[in-house]
């Protein structure tokens, strides 16, 4: 059994969206630009492919700084325990 997806444009109750829409507009006039621009963005996100919405989310991600940082506290924990195991076996 497959399931065909409906547009907007193709749907039945394409009337009734369209005046949910058109309440939706008229209210976020009166409301604060940020939460309506935030709304806004959360909507366009839900609407987006899945593939879309997982390389926005991860964009944070590839900053050079964000993997440097721990890259090199692995790097210099790393090479203080070979210094130490190193010094250790000099000593003795």
């Amino acid at each position: 059994m497959e399931l065909r997806r409906v547009t907007v444009q193709n749907s039945p109750e394409l009337d009734e969206i369209r005046a949910e829409y058109e309440r939706l507009w008229t209210d976020m006039q009166q409301a604060d630009a940020t939460k309506a621009m935030r709304i806004l963005e959360r909507g366009r996100r839900k609407l987006s492919p899945p593939k879309l919405r997982l390389i926005e989310r991860l964009k944070p991600l590839r900053s050079r700084l964000l993997w440097a940082i721990p890259l090199g506290t692995v790097t210099a924990i790393g090479a203080s325990y070979a210094a130490f195991i190193w010094i250790a076996l000099w000593v003795e």
